[in-house]
């Protein structure tokens, strides 16, 4: 009876009460880790790399992830406090219909992050087998990439599916073995070139202008920093408390994770290359480039299954019935159609879209947590799981999230065009659109909710004066 109610609670069906929960502080960092050191922080490391100088590089990757994990870390605590999954409980702020619009944006969205990590693993694949005279076809970009990208997302998906007590051991040896080869890399391409020499060096690819270069890498590293919005309730849910949910997201996903971002803006800048992987050829013996691989591919194989599990959390939540199997598969076949090498040469115009989004949604949820509820929250467990007649707002739609959101995103894509990167109102590369997005959905929240909602609507239509 234990385990059926332990499943239950793990996969979702129920919430988590504070005896079932695994997951302490060194866990949470653990998969933060795994998470975030893989394609996400080499790619934009790279990316600005090319862009921009080392003494430039350093700061806009620290500032641009940290800056947005610190705004948005408190959303850690929200899940931990309820144990409730991040997109069921989001129902609360944004009215169950709209919830659902956001929870279709989540999953859809989230197929790039796995092609990403997939195509990286790929990639590393074919510059193993390459070194060891494998067959040509299984050392090419195509279709050797490709078929790599396609076993390891079934790998990943079959780790997720195995749940989050063997991901619990999964993502802890896999961040030991990340962490410390990370760090062997940091220190060899510090001492081959020297700190004086890799910050002499300039840019391969930068943009027309240096305020464009410089407010394009902030961008991406933001993108990436906020993104981190997207996941934390499916992890802090199983968290042991507050404070090991806070400090184990802020702390893997911030400073921790940065390391390998700055690592690749400074070989990007020396080597001039965009692919992570061709660097680990370069920068040692043969043997380092064997564990250099291994460190790729073992980073987005632990990345690809923290990806498929909360997603699919997610997509059961909504869908309760749906079996587990069925559910995995959902949550990531379609990224199979992404794994291609155009998809993995656009990854800044990925990253803005998904600054675009996540920067929104975050600023609604931060402005209920520190206006409405004022960190101390009182949300009803019971009302977020019943559709009918809980957190119904108007239609299911709370007026505030969805003019929130119109506003946030429309200042953004008014601000910068991401296909085309260019600036529409010409306010970009003066001030970037992420940040600003995230405070412009904040207010206009906090505002429309102080002065209308919470004025005219009473629980259980709306439920917002449960919380007071």
């Amino acid at each position: 009876m234990k385990n059926g109610v332990l499943s239950d609670i793990f996969f979702n069906v129920v919430p988590a009460n504070t005896g079932d929960r695994i997951y302490g502080v060194v866990d949470l960092m653990a998969v933060q880790i795994c998470f975030g050191i893989a394609a996400w922080f080499f790619l934009v490391g790279s990316l600005t790399g090319l862009a921009v100088k080392a003494s430039e590089a350093v700061p806009i990757v620290l500032f641009g992830n940290c800056f947005p994990l610190f705004l948005v870390a408190p959303m850690a605590v929200i899940f931990a406090r309820y144990g409730v999954e991040q997109w069921q409980g989001s129902a609360a702020v944004l009215g169950h219909k709209f919830k659902d619009l956001w929870l279709i944006m989540y999953i859809s969205s989230s197929f790039g992050w796995i092609a990403y990590s997939a195509f990286l693993f790929g990639e590393s694949a074919i510059k193993f087998v390459a070194f060891f005279n494998g067959p040509a076809f299984l050392s090419s970009e195509v279709p050797g990439a490709i078929v790599f990208a396609f076993i390891a997302t079934v790998i990943g998906a079959y780790v997720a599916f195995l749940g989050p007590n063997v991901l619990r051991w999964f993502t802890r040896m896999t961040a030991l073995f990340l962490m410390l080869v990370l760090f062997y890399f940091i220190y060899l391409i510090l001492t081959k070139y020297g700190v004086h020499q890799i910050y002499s060096m300039s840019p391969a690819k930068p943009m027309a202008t240096l305020a464009w270069s410089r407010a394009s890498a902030i961008e991406w590293n933001v993108g990436l920093g906020f993104s981190w919005a997207f996941w934390f309730g499916q992890w802090t849910r199983l968290a042991k408390n507050e404070k090991a949910a806070f400090h184990g997201c802020l702390w893997g996903w911030g400073v921790l994770a940065c390391s390998a971002g700055i690592f690749s803006a400074f070989t990007a800048l020396t080597l001039k290359v965009y692919d992570p992987s061709e660097w680990i050829l370069t920068l040692g013996s043969p043997v380092v480039a064997i564990i250099g691989l291994a460190m790729f591919a073992l980073a987005n194989i632990g990345s690809i299954t923290c990806l498929v599990y909360p997603m699919a959390i997610t997509y059961r939540s909504r869908f309760p019935k749906t079996k587990w199997t069925t559910t995995i598969i959902i949550c990531s076949v379609f990224a199979l159609l992404l794994e291609n090498p155009v998809v993995f040469e656009h990854y800044g115009v990925y990253l803005a879209y998904i600054a675009l989004l996540t920067g929104t949604y975050s600023g609604i949820m931060m402005a209920d947590y520190a206006v409405i509820g004022r960190g101390r929250w009182a949300w009803s467990i019971r009302q977020i799981y019943n559709r009918q007649s809980g957190y119904t707002y108007w239609k299911g739609i709370n007026p505030a999230a969805l003019i929130a959101t119109v506003a946030a995103a429309g200042f953004y894509l008014w601000t910068l065009e991401p296909l085309k990167w260019t600036s529409a109102n010409g306010l970009f590369p003066y001030i970037t659109a992420g940040i600003p997005s995230f405070f412009i959905a904040f207010m206009v929240y906090a505002v429309l909710m102080k002065f209308w909602i919470m004025k005219t609507l009473e629980p259980p239509l709306a439920g917002v004066k449960c919380r007071t």
